[in-house]
């Protein structure tokens, strides 16, 4: 069985420490008590891609590609939550056998088709911010989904003892 896909067990402890104080501050940032998150500490030159002029009305003299000074806070945290997502749901499990393996590829699917009905749900019921906020939602979603999916299975599956 070749699953050079997943990360070493000890990765979903690790994962975990880093998801949630990243979550948190991510739900605080979504309630705008963010103020001590604007800090110039986390500010440096990045390069801007695809400016429209539409969407930054303020900025039209831009070329599609510059370089400007950015607060990096937020996208710092919202990388370090989807790795450690990563790392929670492709992390081996104790005893990684076939049965294992077929239950993580049925929950992976499983959690593609919820996160689907959910973006195609999106799409059509939910406009502006809130549609934006629902796509950053679902591509956390879609690791979580499978990580719960995953161990419900497992647990069912050890309670019956269908192994």
């Amino acid at each position: 069985m070749k699953t050079d896909y997943l990360l070493p067990h000890i990765f979903r402890k690790i994962g975990w420490f880093v998801f949630i104080p990243c979550w948190v501050m991510i739900i605080v940032s979504w309630l705008g008590i963010n103020n001590w998150f604007d800090d110039d500490w986390l500010s440096f030159v990045t390069l801007h891609i695809g400016n429209l002029g539409f969407f930054t009305p303020e900025q039209e003299g831009h070329s599609f590609l510059y370089f400007a000074r950015e607060d990096m806070f937020s996208e710092i945290i919202y990388c370090l939550a989807f790795v450690s997502l990563y790392m929670i749901a492709f992390s081996k499990e104790k005893v990684e056998d076939e049965f294992v393996e077929h239950l993580r590829m049925r929950s992976l699917v499983w959690a593609l088709k919820v996160n689907t009905i959910f973006f195609v749900i999106f799409t059509w019921f939910c406009f502006g911010m809130v549609y934006v906020t629902l796509l950053l939602l679902s591509m956390f979603s879609i690791f979580l989904l499978f990580h719960f999916r995953f161990l419900y299975e497992l647990h069912r599956r050890r309670i019956h003892n269908e192994e």
